[in-house]
């Protein structure tokens, strides 16, 4: 039981995760902070402050009040964060994911192109020879089927 979990460990599925959880974090506190100090007050701007009993984003309901402040900082920040996980991470890192798939794929047929060469090889008996390392053949002339018809 102990060894399953130490190769799983081991695959670096886990390493990934951990890493990507750190930077997460780290990267919403920062997201947080430019929303709370930056997009926020340029909203309250707008009209609405926090402390204010009208404005569009704010809504008395009998003596509820209906803060849209709030959601639209946090939809904002949602979309900040997606964007910037998207273009600067996601994107970057499939781009490194495709390159390796096409060295690999390039290896791979280098690797079959050399086999289907040496089992031509064995099948021709003696070995690579020749114009593209099959077995010296010749070739005769087309059988004379009489006068053309241009002549």
């Amino acid at each position: 039981m102990l060894k399953g979990f130490k190769e799983f460990l081991a695959r670096g599925n886990i390493v990934d995760l951990a890493v990507a959880v750190v930077i997460g974090t780290a990267f919403t506190a920062l997201v947080k902070g430019f929303t709370d100090s930056i997009i926020t007050p340029l909203i309250n701007l707008i009209g609405v402050n926090q402390q204010s009993n009208v404005g569009f984003l704010t809504r008395y309901i009998g003596d509820q009040k209906f803060d849209l402040n709030i959601l639209v900082s946090a939809a904002i920040s949602f979309f900040l964060i997606s964007f910037v996980l998207y273009f600067f991470i996601v994107l970057p890192y499939n781009t490194l994911r495709k390159r390796g798939e096409v060295e690999q794929a390039d290896d791979a047929q280098v690797v079959l192109l050399t086999e289907i060469r040496d089992l031509l090889a064995q099948t021709n008996g003696d070995g690579p020879s020749g114009r593209h390392g099959g077995a010296a053949t010749s070739v005769s002339p087309p059988p004379d089927h009489g006068p053309r018809a241009d002549t």
